[in-house]
């Protein structure tokens, strides 16, 4: 299956601060090839600093018009929040990448040899703290979970499609996920809504569930706080909070453009 995704990461490879990688150890891509875009080229329609696929089983990983801000923060699963801002042409240069990696890689797997490929071909070099930041706790709620096991034979997916009124209005946004962590839909949220998530639930694993996020005159965002907040509540059984806790923060040292033919 082809998973498309804008903000989502499940894995960080474990640094000690003030040290590199080691990449002899790291899990790496068979082949893998890098060209810088030429220099005005738009990112791809729809989506904000690039688009990363990923095919489990496969192998297969490509990367269009993306930066290498985007891939640092999809690789080790950070929002822009989570790290300084390092040279300012990691958030603007973009990138075509292509590669395989040898035999049926999973999606773990795939991102932690993105994360050797940042280090080897960009000498991305940085150092983790913790700081303070603004995050929401999810948790289960007073209900029970509304939150279903996959049926057999269901890929992992999530569609979000915009349900229309009498008017040609989007009235909600309906959103139907088959073998989906809940990890993996708060990822979907996260980059939307400026925040880190914190999994409190103690539930693990895929899960079939619906949601419907309805905005309205005082909220056209449907991303907006009080909707999500309400919708998971009513509708998953799971409370999300707003406070402020210690994550994990990238500082970041230095990196390198890939310049064409490197």
């Amino acid at each position: 299956m082809t998973r498309t995704l804008t903000i989502a990461a499940l894995l960080a490879l474990s640094l000690n601060p003030g040290h590199c990688q080691d990449l002899a150890k790291a899990p790496a891509f068979e082949v893998a090839s890098i060209t810088p875009c030429k220099p005005g080229t738009p990112e791809p329609p729809g989506e904000h600093m690039g688009m990363v696929q990923f095919t489990a089983p496969g192998g297969r990983f490509r990367a269009s018009a993306t930066t290498l801000k985007f891939l640092m923060e999809w690789a080790y699963n950070i929002q822009p929040s989570q790290h300084s801002s390092g040279p300012s042409w990691m958030d603007t240069d973009r990138y075509d990448i292509v590669a395989k990696a040898e035999g049926n890689a999973t999606d773990d797997q795939q991102k932690l040899m993105v994360q050797t490929l940042l280090a080897e071909r960009f000498g991305l070099k940085f150092h983790r703290e913790k700081k303070k930041l603004p995050v929401y706790v999810i948790s289960v709620g007073k209900s029970a979970p509304k939150l279903f096991p996959p049926k057999d034979g269901e890929i992992h997916s999530i569609r979000i499609t915009p349900q229309m009124g009498p008017d040609q209005k989007i009235v909600s946004y309906h959103t139907v996920a088959t073998r989906f962590s809940l990890s993996q839909l708060t990822d979907t949220f996260a980059r939307g809504l400026g925040r880190v998530f914190v999994n409190e639930t103690g539930l693990s694993g895929d899960f079939d569930f619906t949601l419907d996020l309805t905005p309205d005159d005082s909220r056209p965002n449907p991303l907006d706080p009080s909707i999500l907040i309400t919708a998971m509540r009513e509708q998953l059984g799971l409370s999300l909070k707003s406070q402020d806790a210690l994550v994990d923060y990238f500082v970041i040292d230095s990196a390198d453009k890939v310049v064409a033919g490197n």
